[in-house]
């Protein structure tokens, strides 16, 4: 994306413009983050949302999203921001900002603290060009679903699931293509009783239909990730994430922002309206378990914010939420770092774009139908608020010394904490 000249808002009229400083936003995905697979995007209509919100900002701003690994620990995802930061850094001078959704925030956080040990050959000591981190729905605090997922019964099922996929991808003895036409009379079967745009339509439609040996690859490579490596399940448990913020050191000059997601309680009037489509009724159902397990943890780990952050939490949902709310895989409170510059009734992937909304040239279903009430106009509102920030902080000082509200929260003990919960 080539800078674009705006007229310096500081010269007088008929004056000659200015070329302003090239912006880089770095978009992290989250757990099981794969960018692409195929034409199925992890960030679904963000990058074109954003660049549209910073053109209107007039901020020259080049979007990058990071290749990540799967469920690899937190320490080897870091070091894949960092190299993604390095190669940044080498094509200009420009301030970046980093914007990472779900466990990608951790990542990033580890990536950018000058004290991080990480695995990488890569060298990357500007860490004055790190301006601002927003991180969407990430689990800061832990959410009660890694503890699951790395119990006795958890862990071998993740592990087995990719597995399977994987060696039936790359060793299976049923002809590719007799299997791709069997899916495709399935996926197909659907549209016949009135149910099309579902999620099945989707991942046919942008994975499966032109699954040549490039996106076969694709995805093996990425089962083969998940199957090898679950390090990070561990590592979100909240007593891991506790550690990890005693041990990590932030830059003094990063700007940090959070947005801040709830969704609704499972209902069985819900499940009853899906009752026509059973693609929803599943994923509802499957939503609900996973709502009751995030909402299970010790409230000790979830600190109340503090006062300045409260404000837009109970303009969002009325009252401070407590331990138990979630957006159906991270606790809302776990969430909160820095700044809450957006708050949204929505689920966890809600807000990366698979919400059920329709753009020109194809269905995007909701992948997790939690009833949110999330639509195309809270899409855009969340990410307006969120190029706001950056722009805001892009007009800033670059190496000024900011103050970070919140931050009081990490300092808690477990006394304090179960205190401020109650």
């Amino acid at each position: 994306m080539r800078g674009l000249i705006v007229p310096c808002p500081n010269c007088r009229a008929g004056s000659v413009p200015v070329k302003p400083r090239m912006h880089h936003v770095v978009l992290v995905p989250g757990f099981f983050g794969f960018g692409a697979l195929g034409d199925l995007n992890y960030f679904a209509g963000v990058t074109e949302t954003l660049t549209a919100e910073f053109k209107r900002r007039y901020l020259p701003v080049r979007v990058v999203e990071v290749p990540t690994l799967p469920t690899a620990s937190i320490r080897h995802r870091a070091a894949t921001v960092l190299e993604t930061l390095a190669d940044v850094a080498r094509r200009d001078d420009g301030p970046i900002h980093v914007i990472a959704h779900s466990t990608g925030g951790l990542d990033a956080r580890l990536a950018i603290a000058p004290t991080a040990s990480l695995p990488t050959s890569v060298g990357f000591k500007l860490y004055d060009r790190i301006c601002a981190l927003v991180t969407i729905a990430t689990p800061h605090f832990g959410t009660p679903l890694a503890s699951f997922f790395s119990s006795a019964m958890g862990y071998p099922l993740l592990r087995s699931i990719a597995s399977i996929g994987g060696a039936a991808l790359e060793h299976g003895q049923l002809p590719l293509a007799a299997v791709l036409r069997l899916g495709k009379l399935i996926f197909r079967l659907d549209d016949w009783i009135g149910l099309s745009g579902t999620f099945a339509d989707e991942i046919y439609a942008d994975l499966l239909e032109d699954f040549n040996d490039d996106r076969r690859q694709e995805v093996i490579d990425f089962l083969r990730g998940v199957s090898h490596d679950q390090s990070l399940v561990f590592q979100l448990t909240p007593a891991a994430c506790d550690l990890l913020n005693a041990c990590t050191a932030d830059p003094t000059g990063v700007r940090y922002g959070s947005v801040v997601t709830r969704g609704n309680r499972p209902s069985p009037w819900t499940f009853v309206r899906h009752g026509s489509n059973p693609y929803a009724q599943y994923l509802y159902a499957l939503y609900s378990i996973l709502h009751l397990i995030a909402g299970s943890g010790d409230g000790r780990f979830f600190p109340r914010p503090v006062e300045t952050q409260c404000p837009a939490l109970e303009r969002a949902f009325g009252v401070v939420p407590s331990h138990r709310d979630s957006d159906g895989i991270v606790p809302t409170l776990s969430q909160v770092w820095g700044e809450v510059i957006h708050a949204a009734r929505a689920d966890h992937l809600d807000v990366v774009g698979h919400f059920g909304n329709r753009r020109p040239g194809r269905a995007q279903s909701d992948w997790l139908p939690s009833a949110s009430g999330f639509d195309e106009a809270a899409f855009h509102a969340l990410w307006a608020s969120v190029a706001e920030f950056v722009t805001r902080r892009a007009r800033e000082e670059p190496h000024q010394s900011v103050h970070n509200v919140g931050t009081v929260r990490t300092d808690l003990d477990a006394e304090q904490a179960t205190k401020v919960v109650q």
